[in-house]
């Protein structure tokens, strides 16, 4: 695993307050920084969202000596209170939403600065089928914020040429928020590719992505673009200098997302798109090289063996080195979260033991998300979480994502989001307890 923080939290303050200093009014980075430790290099934990939950939980990595990390969102004012849920993450950066006051509000928060800004309300009627964060660190300490419209519904008193339309349309309009002059505007996208096809046949993709999980689908931001996992089984790729974007079908037909659980996310060498079926995983990583973009099959396995392996764990066993960090459990001590736990050897399953195959049966994997730095991929079977390499296909167990006290038949994960933490932000407002 990555290597982070050596410096201490002072000398990180320090340098933060330097760096603020200089971009006052600018929102732009100093040339050639030269101390990287500030920026995003390291996963730092897993943020989730949880079925019939009140609120999301961090699921971290060991503690030890470093910057405090603000894993319960208490840095926010009134937070968590009724049913919070987190957006997005990009580089350190928390789309948050605070559903526990009437109108709900929208924050971006920063867990290693506890810092956090209240967004305005954007004054639209239309619809959004998600809200997407980008931040970029290296280039600027501004942020976006984009919502993306929902496919037509088939609503009463509508024509049958709405069903023919094509979709995604020629100018897709998106509300965009940015932190510089902190207004919503609507900006027009220009399509530059085909069309993936009609209205009718976007919404035979289902709402949900899938039937028992996440609600919502994700995006990733990487070299200068937003890339969206989209109803209707695309990708819309958006140039955000240009205003243009591409709508690149998926590797998967509409019709197969009724059986499988797809995943869209970002690693070490670009968008990475996932399926999980049963105990089969497929891995593609998408292809811009050339003329023609395309989706190349990067891993294919059957994780049966794995599932098996992870069914006869001990009580003792299923705790891990990782855990999920609530305050009112560890009384007044500080968490503190930190990547000491760097053993490459630690955890990991002895894939060549001999088990039997009835073990195979039952429960399955999840799909948490991607590592972003390596090429590893983050599955859960119930609760418990590992970590299974591309490379070699070997499986690193890092404990139980379950929090205290959380129950009932609809117990599962939402949505979730590798975090990586990022010690400069132009976020205005500081609260720690």
């Amino acid at each position: 695993m990555d290597r982070i923080l050596s410096r201490s939290l002072a000398a990180c303050r320090s340098f933060r307050r330097a760096m603020c200093a200089a971009i006052a009014g600018s929102h732009r980075l100093p040339p050639q920084s030269d101390d990287d430790d500030v920026l995003p290099h390291s996963v730092r934990g897993i943020f989730s969202n949880y079925s019939d939950n009140g609120r999301p939980y961090l699921f971290a990595r060991p503690r030890g000596t470093g910057p405090e990390v603000d894993g319960t969102f208490s840095s926010i004012p009134g937070a968590p209170d009724g049913w919070d849920t987190i957006l997005d993450h990009c580089n350190g950066l928390i789309l948050y939403d605070n559903d526990g006051v009437i109108p709900s509000k929208l924050y971006v928060c920063n867990p290693a600065t506890w810092r956090w800004a209240l967004l305005p309300p954007p004054h639209d009627g239309t619809r959004y089928a998600g809200s997407y964060l980008v931040f970029d660190p290296t280039v600027s300490l501004e942020y976006k914020i984009f919502m993306i419209p929902e496919v037509p519904e088939n609503e009463k008193g509508q024509t049958a040429d709405m069903d023919l339309m094509e979709w995604p349309p020629l100018h897709q309009k998106l509300l965009v928020f940015s932190s510089t002059t902190q207004r919503w505007v609507e900006t027009a996208f220009l399509r530059e590719s085909h069309p993936c096809g009609t209205v009718a046949e976007a919404r035979l993709d289902p709402v949900e992505p899938m039937f028992w999980g996440p609600e919502r689908r994700y995006a990733e931001y990487w070299r200068g673009a937003l890339y969206v996992h989209c109803r209707g089984a695309y990708v819309m790729r958006l140039s955000l200098s240009e205003d243009k974007f591409q709508a690149i079908k998926t590797p998967i037909h509409i019709e197969e997302n009724t059986y499988i659980q797809p995943f869209f996310g970002r690693s070490e060498k670009g968008v990475y798109y996932a399926t999980v079926k049963d105990h089969e995983l497929r891995i593609w990583i998408l292809d811009e090289r050339g003329e023609q973009t395309e989706w190349v099959l990067k891993h294919h396995a059957n994780l049966g063996k794995l599932c098996g392996l992870m069914k006869t764990l001990r009580h003792e066993e299923i705790l891990g080195p990782w855990s999920i960090v609530d305050y009112s459990s560890v009384s007044d001590e500080k968490y503190e979260v930190v990547s000491e736990w760097e053993s490459d050897e630690d955890y990991f399953y002895d894939m060549q033991a001999d088990i039997d195959s009835k073990w195979y049966g039952g429960m399955k994997f999840n799909f948490i998300g991607f590592h972003p730095y390596k090429e590893i991929v983050y599955l859960s079977q119930g609760f418990r979480i590992v970590a299974y390499h591309l490379s070699s296909s070997r499986a690193q167990y890092l404990g139980s994502a379950w929090p205290p006290g959380y129950g009932g038949h609809c117990a599962s994960f939402g949505e979730s989001f590798v975090y990586t933490s990022c010690l400069i932000d132009s976020l205005p407002n500081k609260s720690k307890v």
